[in-house]
């Protein structure tokens, strides 16, 4: 009889333990899911400096998705130079992690290399942005360096197959003893340069002149000028998700894939009041001699773009096509029914992923 209670005292003492070592672990699977919540909202402050591994984070963007709102995340390299990221919540739709962490070089063969390829431009800074995932929205980036250039014109640029690329124009302030340069940055993941020079006299600049004294710096094929008056938007043409499916090309479409993935580099577009999408890369397509093709679909009211360069929806897969953006934001409508405003950036991308992998996440 005491030999059958101790062995039920044993088995009443296993089962406690057991339900203990079960709240504990789902206790914890809960933990886990919470922290994973992606609804989950972090408040920003108006000014974030920029974390060691250099994430913010989609919980944190959450906060002023949708808003009227700007916010800055601001950070400091080993050279003294610092900088500060403006996100606008308005134009972000679709929050995920951001890697805004900067590493600044000074010196080197390619920074010099670059600088001469841009005419010889006196002035220039090497700089590698973390960010792999693509950017949410268009931000705008600035640079405070502790020198003072004596230069009044400045560009954003990258090298691409050994030539150099603009990626957009910088606003120049250097009235004290430093230099401020702004610019929008539309890609991440990369090494950038930041070239300045005295603004060339001469008017005769041909296309894709950055206007730095003794040359230029080319914006790629067919770069299309811009206006000092009226509206301008950015527009690019890219397909380089396609350099790693190459495979799934159809026979003799593989020669229409540039080695960079680069179909238009992003140039200033000068556009009418009304314009839309559409219209604006009809344009710019018919001008930089780019094959395009689009048909008008009744059921959306809107124009679906089957094709830019030869290369066509399902080229590469069956979750295949192209893509567009504005200030970083992929509409959920139609590029005809998306009217461009004064200063959008709008970028075309060919997905093999049904925009997973250009950074649109809405369908997945």
């Amino acid at each position: 009889m005491k030999e059958g209670f101790e062995k039920k005292k044993l088995f009443l003492l296993m089962m406690l333990i057991l339900i203990a070592v079960t709240t504990l672990g789902c206790s914890k699977i809960s933990a886990a899911l919470t922290d994973d919540d992606s609804t989950a909202v972090v408040e920003l402050a108006d000014n974030t400096e920029i974390p060691e591994d250099g994430i913010i984070t989609a919980a944190q963007f959450r906060s002023i998705a949708d808003q009227d709102r700007t916010v800055t995340f601001s950070g400091t390299d080993e050279n003294g130079i610092s900088y500060v990221w403006s996100y606008n919540g308005k134009d972000i739709k679709n929050p995920a992690d951001q890697n805004l962490k900067i590493v600044f070089t000074t010196q080197g063969n390619t920074l010099e290399g670059v600088k001469a390829g841009a005419g010889n431009a006196p002035y220039g800074i090497a700089m590698k942005i973390a960010g792999t995932n693509g950017l949410i929205t268009v931000p705008t980036l600035t640079i405070t360096l502790p020198e003072k250039w004596d230069a009044d014109s400045a560009a954003l640029c990258k090298v691409d197959g050994g030539s150099i690329a603009k990626m957009s124009n910088a606003t120049f302030d250097n009235l004290s003893e430093t230099t401020r340069l702004s610019f929008k940055v539309i890609e991440t993941g990369d090494d950038y340069y930041v070239v300045a020079g005295k603004t060339m006299a001469s008017e005769s600049a041909g296309a894709g002149d950055t206007g730095t004294t003794g040359g230029s710096t080319t914006t790629g094929e067919g770069a299309t000028g811009n206006s000092a008056t009226g509206n301008v938007c950015t527009v690019s043409i890219n397909c380089a998700t396609l350099l790693d499916h190459m495979d799934r090309l159809p026979s003799g479409k593989a020669g229409f894939v540039p080695a960079n993935g680069w179909i238009l580099y992003p140039s200033e577009v000068a556009f009418k009041e009304g314009d839309t999408v559409h219209d604006v890369l009809q344009r710019v397509c018919r001008e930089n001699d780019i094959h395009m093709e689009s048909s008008f679909t009744p059921a959306y009211n809107s124009a679906y773009v089957e094709g830019i360069n030869q290369l066509y929806e399902k080229d590469g897969g069956e979750l295949s096509g192209w893509m567009y953006n504005v200030n970083g934001w992929f509409p959920n409508y139609g590029c005809s029914q998306y009217t461009v405003k004064n200063g959008d950036v709008i970028n075309w991308v060919y997905t093999c992923d049904l925009g997973k992998d250009v950074g649109d996440n809405s369908m997945w």
